[in-house]
């Protein structure tokens, strides 16, 4: 079984938490991304924003919890966090993500710094991979 440095991406952006809703959304869609690690000033995780958390109350809720540009992301992020660490099995932190209903996990040192991020699409394509590659293997054992 993989490991997590294996699948998680590395080049990892991160967003300070005085950050706002617009410096949020403005880097998640320059940079393709829906999770979005956010980090104090010493570089310490401390929430996650997702494009979901971005995308404003939903519908019959109050308007005190409209998301504007100005909005800190503070307010909008997920503080109760699932993480996992480098030397975690893939199929250990999958199933976080399946139990706790979550797209991705930061993956963090022992400082709580973060160093990569696993999504859901990630452990998905590799299934993909996998798959593939099980199916050649049986085509070349039929013939």
């Amino acid at each position: 079984m993989s490991r997590v440095e294996h699948m998680m991406t590395s080049n990892l952006a991160t967003i300070p938490v005085a950050a706002t809703a617009a410096e949020a959304a403005q880097t998640m869609h320059r940079l393709g991304l829906r999770h979005l690690p956010v980090v104090d000033a010493a570089g310490h995780l401390v929430g996650i924003l997702s494009d979901r958390d971005l995308r404003g109350p939903m519908v019959g809720l109050a308007a005190e919890t409209a998301v504007t540009a100005a909005t800190p992301i503070e307010r909008l992020m997920t503080r109760d966090l699932v993480t996992a660490r480098i030397g975690d099995l893939i199929g250990d932190v999958a199933r976080k993500i399946v139990e706790h209903r979550i797209g991705a996990v930061p993956i963090v040192d022992s400082a709580n710094t973060p160093l990569g991020i696993l999504s859901y699409v990630d452990v998905l394509r590799r299934l993909a991979d996998d798959a593939a590659r099980d199916a050649q293997a049986i085509e070349l054992m039929d013939r």
